[in-house]
């Protein structure tokens, strides 16, 4: 496999109706949180040294960053209050070629912030929760 290159990257998302939010944008910063598993311990005190289980993974997350042009307030407030999930897909370059799909997951906006300073541009920070039930039914 290749390196997968930031540069030329972008990511759409659409509700669950299918009705496109943003389409290729390009994003300024991304991070996919893929979860992590709580430890569980079940020392007792017959045991010589501490034993542990791995508990639940968490959900996962992607946060994003983006310039503030594309999606709306409107298309943002829709999407935060909506109950079904819509899908989040990023695609990135490989090796200097075109960007193709990374990932298309059932995705919740769970929060944004808009962001400026003087002499700057708007930005825009989105926080999805990743749809696990999605995940598992296609699983």
């Amino acid at each position: 496999m290749g390196l997968t290159q930031f540069n030329g990257s972008s990511v759409s998302f659409s509700d669950s109706a299918g009705t496109v939010i943003f389409e290729d944008l390009g994003i300024t910063s991304f991070d996919f949180q893929g979860g992590d598993r709580a430890e569980i311990d079940v020392t007792t005190s017959s045991d010589s040294s501490r034993v542990s289980r791995a508990g639940f993974r968490s959900v996962r997350r992607v946060s994003l960053g983006v310039l503030f042009e594309d999606p709306t307030l409107t298309e943002l407030d829709a999407a935060i209050k909506a109950c079904a999930p819509g899908t989040l897909t990023a695609k990135f370059g490989v090796d200097c070629a075109a960007a193709s799909q990374l990932f298309s997951l059932g995705a919740h906006l769970m929060s944004y912030s808009i962001t400026g300073q003087m002499d700057g541009i708007l930005e825009v920070s989105l926080e999805f929760m990743v749809d696990e039930t999605a995940v598992e039914a296609s699983e």
